[in-house]
């Protein structure tokens, strides 16, 4: 963390948390779902912590994945004024938690053996040293693909088992009229599909070389190249209407039958189950094709923030206990597309796209093949994220080489460090 953030802590942690808005038990909560399947979701554990005398007081901040929410809390540590709780992504939370500014949560882990349900590879997003300093609601997986099923079958498309099966689909799509694949321009959602090519093409370990280790032979290697090449016939398969399109748009373009495809991670099914749609009648789920198999995760976790209010401080308990609630892990992620986080609760009650990621995901378990996300600062911290999000975006708009696009890489991250 920079030398501005741990200034901005240091102001924090030496004020009292502000007197909440509306009542003393108010808790309040900084996040970015704003999509209506995300809304409704939240509903279920806001529900489950006013069973214990506690009122959410709900701080919403939509667009750039997560980025804007939290460029809101630098600016609330800043002032001395941070949230009961927040929704942290990847790295960010460390960062925090690094500081000293989130509530350890070991006391709460330790009592319930938390720890023992969470899939091995969430326990770095969640713990710091020896300290636990978040709690997951949820798992996403982000390489997914949404197709719409009547027209797969009026154009005979099957799904695919590789990238150029994919493509050569979407190129078939286009001539006969139909929007191939709904996408946006926006960095964080190119980005989804250029990371799933990464590892679909390359494997998991060349992955985590490129993107976690930034090795500069797998940056500049004909690997990353031939990934760049594709993404550049996937760009040239956008709409008009790509543009700063915002993910639930598209994605209701495939519920709608405006478009075949989206490649997006599973929040988008709520979309699609919000409208009555039913997977295998009224739209398709599929991993976005693999000779490797692995599992790209998104988790989204909640921190606390260091107060001297003992009535927030008991909210916040109160908070964390209802995120880790089998039955909220259930009936939440049933609204928002994702499956449990924790490993011991059941999926029985979900639909089959949710049955199949979580038996990809136990199989991805066994095979050190689940995958942090580059568009969540799961893979990478924020800083170099934020590199591979810039040079990918700025390709997908632009006529940039593949060449000029990995040189503009090596040299961002080599500048990011």
């Amino acid at each position: 963390m920079s030398k501005f953030s741990r200034m901005l802590i240091a102001t924090a942690l030496s004020l009292p948390l502000a007197a909440p808005a509306l009542a003393e038990t108010d808790i309040e909560g900084i996040h970015h779902w704003v999509a209506e399947s995300e809304v409704n979701a939240l509903k279920v554990a806001t529900a489950k912590l006013a069973e214990g005398g506690f009122v959410w007081q709900d701080s919403a901040v939509g667009g750039m994945n997560g980025g804007a929410a939290t460029q809101v809390l630098r600016t609330r540590i800043a002032a001395g004024n941070p949230p009961a709780t927040m929704q942290l992504l990847g790295f960010e939370g460390i960062a925090w938690a690094n500081e000293g500014a989130l509530v350890s949560l070991n006391d709460l882990y330790a009592a319930n053996g938390w720890e023992a349900n969470l899939p091995p590879a969430v326990i770095s997003f969640v713990k710091a040293g020896d300290e636990f300093f978040a709690a997951p609601i949820d798992m996403h997986r982000q390489n997914w693909v949404w197709a719409n099923k009547a027209i797969f079958e009026k154009y005979g498309i099957a799904e695919p088992t590789s990238w150029e099966e994919l493509i050569a689909s979407a190129k078939k799509l286009k001539e006969a009229g139909v929007t191939p694949i709904a996408m946006s321009s926006e960095n964080w959602q190119v980005m989804q599909i250029f990371e799933a090519m990464l590892v679909d093409l390359n494997g998991p370990d060349f992955f985590r070389a490129a993107v976690t280790d930034h090795d500069e032979a797998a940056l500049t290697s004909p690997e990353m190249i031939k990934t760049f090449d594709m993404l550049r016939e996937i760009s040239q398969l956008a709409d008009a209407g790509a543009t700063g399109r915002d993910w639930a748009v598209a994605s209701n373009m495939v519920a709608s039958g405006e478009a075949a495809m989206q490649i997006m991670g599973d929040w988008a099914k709520g979309e699609f189950l919000g409208k009555g749609l039913k997977p295998g009648i009224d739209f398709l789920c599929f991993p976005t094709p693999s000779a490797t198999p692995n599992y790209k995760f998104v988790i989204d976790a909640f921190g606390n923030f260091k107060n001297a209010d003992p009535q927030i401080t008991a909210g916040q308990e109160a908070w964390i206990k209802a995120l880790m609630d089998p039955q909220v892990q259930i009936d939440f992620n049933l609204i928002k597309g994702a499956i449990p986080v924790r490993t011991d609760v059941s999926v029985e009650a979900f639909d089959e796209c949710a049955k199949r990621s979580h038996a990809d995901r136990e199989e991805a378990i066994k095979a050190n093949a689940m995958i942090g996300t580059l568009t969540d600062s799961l893979a990478t911290p924020p800083e170099f994220a934020g590199v591979f999000m810039d040079v990918v975006g700025q390709f997908f708009v632009s006529d940039m080489s593949s060449d000029d696009a990995v040189a503009m890489l090596v040299d961002g991250l080599a500048n990011a460090q």
